[in-house]
């Protein structure tokens, strides 16, 4: 229905229905002139709707020859139909031909609206979008992303990933990323920027902007200066990523203990090893011990390595911790098994 719209307003645009209509009434007054001289002469001709039909096929030239003209004056109406015919349908083909083109061509130019929904958007186009596009597509390859910024077309060719050009701070922009209906919105620092300052000020005004118009969206954004982790705070940001924190953090781990920097790597991409996820918390673990809980998952090829409750983060918990119904597990896997 939707596609059924889109062509509809695109021919209301182009004006293909005027067109559409002036071809219809020249093949109608051809074929009723056609039927005029020809009706009383030619035995093919038995009723208005056989010409009609002669109509019809001659200007499409395709041509069955069941009905042909027996008169001069039919055949002159006869090459006149087919002459125009073929410019008329040739005309209408390439306008629909075109509209499908500049369809195709304004979507990768980020200037159709997306119509995702549950979809997360990724504000900002750098080597981390892509890098976080790969490991999202990876985890599942049905996912629907939208992608933010001022490129100049769609970095992907995939349906499931759509572009939309212009300032990710302004209202019209972030409503054309149908943020009412986004399930996470990622906002990534402007690396374009060479002042860090100015990066974290631009994240700042499009965290707010994202609030304003979603509170429920699940907010995510990169700081580049930890002394900025309060102005997203109060955007409301539901976590915050400061990036170099995190990768020193990690060469130090590196540093101290040889085989954590590989084990890191296999815990936070999903094209290899073991994997990190999450999980509501079964129902048949509810109000159980987190030893019996961590027990029975290891016989599944599950290692549970702690509980998100409340706000707060539990790894590794005492063994006699009692796993309540709203606890969101986290564990590791080969794959997601729960």
């Amino acid at each position: 229905m939707l596609l059924l719209k889109k062509l509809h307003l695109s021919m209301q645009n182009t004006k293909l229905y005027k067109s559409l209509a002036i071809v219809l009434a020249f093949i109608m007054t051809s074929s009723f002139l056609f039927y005029f001289f020809e009706v009383e002469k030619n035995p093919k001709i038995d009723n208005i709707g056989d010409a009609f039909w002669w109509g019809f096929v001659t200007s499409t030239t395709v041509g069955y020859g069941d009905i042909y003209p027996v008169t001069q004056i039919g055949r002159t109406i006869a090459i006149l139909v087919m002459l125009i015919g073929i410019g008329i349908f040739g005309f209408i083909t390439a306008s629909f031909a075109s509209l499908f083109v500049e369809e195709n061509l304004k979507r990768g130019m980020g200037l159709v609206d997306v119509t995702f929904k549950n979809h997360i958007i990724i504000i900002g186009w750098n080597y981390r979008s892509k890098s976080i596009i790969e490991e999202l597509i990876n985890e599942d390859d049905n996912i629907k992303i939208a992608i933010i910024d001022n490129i100049d077309e769609n970095p992907y060719r995939n349906k499931n990933i759509s572009y939309i050009k212009g300032n990710p701070w302004k209202d019209n922009v972030l409503e054309r990323a149908n943020i009412k209906h986004a399930k996470t919105i990622i906002v990534l620092a402007d690396r374009k920027l060479e002042n860090p300052e100015m990066m974290d000020a631009k994240s700042v005004l499009t965290c707010l902007a994202v609030e304003k118009l979603n509170k429920d969206v699940y907010l995510v954004a990169e700081v580049v200066d930890h002394n900025n982790t309060t102005h997203f705070l109060r955007a409301n940001a539901n976590d915050i990523i400061i990036s170099n924190e995190i990768e020193s953090k990690v060469l130090v781990r590196s540093i101290l203990y040889k085989s954590v920097n590989k084990a890191i790597k296999e815990l936070i991409t999903n094209s290899y090893g073991s994997e990190l996820y999450e999980t509501l918390v079964p129902k048949e673990y509810i109000n159980n011990k987190y030893i019996d809980v961590s027990s029975d998952l290891l016989h599944r090829g599950v290692t549970l390595i702690g509980y998100f409750r409340d706000g707060n983060t539990y790894l590794s918990p005492k063994l006699d911790t009692i796993i309540k119904e709203k606890d969101i597990l986290v564990y590791i896997a080969p794959e997601k098994v729960l």
